[in-house]
């Protein structure tokens, strides 16, 4: 994961919210070295050095994680793929290198994919603030909010000095971009969100389904109940075009996502969502 989490309690003691935050900053550190791929030793990295019909048994966490991976996979038309790095090798300056002729149960022209690569970079810092959360609610912590880096936060309850339909944790979004009618502010209230975008890193962002770096927006978020998948689809809607993502927010009920287009203009789909889940009535 290699980024920052913080934890910020409310309603508790200093103390008592201490030891409850250094229990759940012990659950991220046991997740860090069951997910990175920079640790020879990982689960992540033990399964990329699996040979053809090896098997390797993992934990109950890594087993989630990528099921939870392969669920957005799935819903997102492939717009987000965990084993995206199993392609790197295979791109060409026009994206992947494909087969000249169908293997077996294959298109032909479909991308080569013959390693592992997983990647929970896009998923495991949320993940990790899904996991965070069941900790803390075993300590009976009802309000906290947890962030990861500057790119993915989950709000627990209500912060202090909110009441009310505002009740929850107020959290900056595409605050770089001036549009009317959007605050640069989202409340969470038992909610997730998460960015994607271009500003730190650069073009790092692949469409796993041509092999090219994502264009079509400069910054994407994503809404959600569960952390992992706000993570998840706020890469995909990094790779998956307005109409795409328009289909997605409309199928998908609970899902609300800001995009950022290359001039700027910052476009809400599912603004309903959005609005219920801050308790402001449309």
């Amino acid at each position: 994961m290699g980024t920052v989490f913080e934890i910020f309690i409310a309603g508790k003691t200093s103390e008592y919210a201490g030891q409850a935050a250094r229990a759940g900053f012990e659950e991220i550190d046991r997740l860090e070295r069951l997910f990175s791929r920079f640790d020879e030793s990982s689960e992540i990295r033990r399964i990329g050095r699996l040979a053809p019909g090896e098997a390797l048994p993992v934990s109950i966490e890594v087993t989630d994680c990528l099921d939870i991976a392969e669920r957005v996979r799935e819903a997102t038309g492939g717009a987000f793929d965990a084993n995206v790095r199993s392609l790197i090798k295979w791109k060409t300056p026009g994206g992947f290198a494909v087969e000249r002729a169908a293997a077996p149960n294959k298109e032909p022209g479909s991308p080569v994919r013959p390693d592992i690569g997983h990647d929970l970079g896009g998923i495991g810092k949320g993940y990790a603030l899904d996991r965070v959360r069941e900790v803390l609610a075993d300590w009976s912590v009802a309000d906290a909010l947890l962030q990861a880096g500057t790119s993915t936060a989950l709000g627990i309850g209500s912060a202090p000095e909110r009441s009310g339909e505002r009740a929850g944790w107020p959290v900056g979004v595409a605050t770089a971009w001036k549009t009317a009618g959007h605050s640069g502010e989202v409340v969470l209230r038992d909610r997730a969100v998460s960015g994607s975008g271009f500003d730190v890193k650069g073009g790092h962002i692949l469409d796993p389904r041509t092999g090219r770096i994502a264009s079509g927006h400069a910054a994407a978020w994503a809404g959600h109940k569960e952390a992992a998948a706000a993570d998840a689809l706020s890469t995909a809607f990094m790779v998956m075009d307005d109409l795409e993502v328009e289909r997605f927010c409309r199928d998908h009920r609970n899902v609300w996502a800001f995009v950022v287009d290359a001039s700027g203009r910052i476009r809400v789909f599912n603004d309903a969502a959005l609005r219920e889940s801050q308790g402001v009535e449309s």
